[in-house]
């Protein structure tokens, strides 16, 4: 089964107006990492230096180094797609669907477009996609749109649960649906900075779907919210809160500005990890981690 993504614009139209105005500025799509999260260790080069670092920590990094990738795509495709339907490409902007759908296929074609869907999260209508590589051509293939469905109402849900915590913290947030490899599906709620030439580490919360069809959080960093100012040049060190893998939130803003040309280190209490060129052979991403060790305080 195909994995899929999209933003859900009805609730939160604002989210989509700052989501594309920030994506405008990345790298070509076509050269995005891929968008599925992959198993634990499958991003990792030249794994066999790993012997320095603690046990289990580079298959941790790789979870959530695997969410970042999903989401770092889905932002970038957001404001392609956005451009595309204000452009006319699916129809007059005005009449043309309002939720947008992003997915990279399993042959990696980078694919995205818009839709409708009914009140009951059931049905997808007016489904039109086009190929975001080359020259934007329609895309023919089979997507599933049963799964489509499935991750709006996980966003729906998840929107709908924290907008009113979240609102009265002036913490604005994108949800994002983040297909696993496995076939499980999470939202992940990234915060965003309110005010430009400003990043936030930390803050992320993540949700699941329970077998009753209530949804249950899987993660939580709320009390990890960090704003800080950014240089407008130059390296990038990112400070994460947490001791061992950074958060989600710190690896997508690692990787976005890693997309515009900045040099970017995340750093833990215990890791110091940095983007560094490369060829990332399971995922065919031009950058891969170097991680360090700290050495510790005496």
């Amino acid at each position: 089964m195909r994995r899929s993504f999209h933003f859900l614009i009805k609730l939160s139209a604002s989210l989509v107006s700052i989501s594309c105005a920030s994506s405008a500025r990345t790298a070509p799509l076509e050269q995005a990492s891929p968008v599925r999260a992959l198993p634990a260790g499958a991003d990792t080069a030249d794994s066999a230096k790993a012997d320095a670092l603690p046990p289990g920590f580079r298959e941790a990094f790789a979870e959530s180094d695997s969410r970042a990738r999903t989401i770092a795509y889905w932002y970038q495709c957001v404001g392609t797609i956005a451009r595309l339907r204000a452009g006319g490409t699916f129809g007059a902007s005005g009449a043309a669907p309002r939720l947008i759908y992003c997915e990279r296929t399993a042959d990696g074609i980078p694919i995205g477009g818009v839709y409708d869907i009914d009140a009951t999260f059931r049905t997808v209508r007016r489904f039109s996609t086009v190929r975001l590589d080359g020259t934007r051509p329609r895309f023919t293939g089979a997507i599933d749109t049963a799964r489509v469905a499935i991750e709006a109402k996980l966003v729906s849900d998840v929107t709908r649960a924290i907008t009113p915590a979240w609102t009265k913290l002036g913490r604005p947030f994108s949800v994002v649906p983040v297909p696993l490899a496995n076939g499980a599906l999470e939202a992940w709620a990234i915060p965003r900075a309110t005010k430009a030439r400003a990043l936030v580490t930390g803050g992320d919360v993540a949700y699941a779907r329970n077998t009753d069809g209530t949804i249950r959080r899987t993660v939580d960093h709320t009390t990890t919210w960090t704003q800080l100012p950014l240089a407008a040049t130059g390296a990038i060190v990112l400070r994460s809160a947490e001791r061992d893998v950074a958060a989600v939130t710190d690896l997508v803003t690692a990787r976005y500005h890693t997309d515009l040309g900045r040099e970017v280190t995340v750093q833990t209490t215990t890791m110091s990890s940095t983007l560094v060129p490369g060829l990332d052979p399971a995922t065919g991403a031009r950058v891969v981690w170097r991680h360090v060790a700290k050495s510790p305080a005496r």
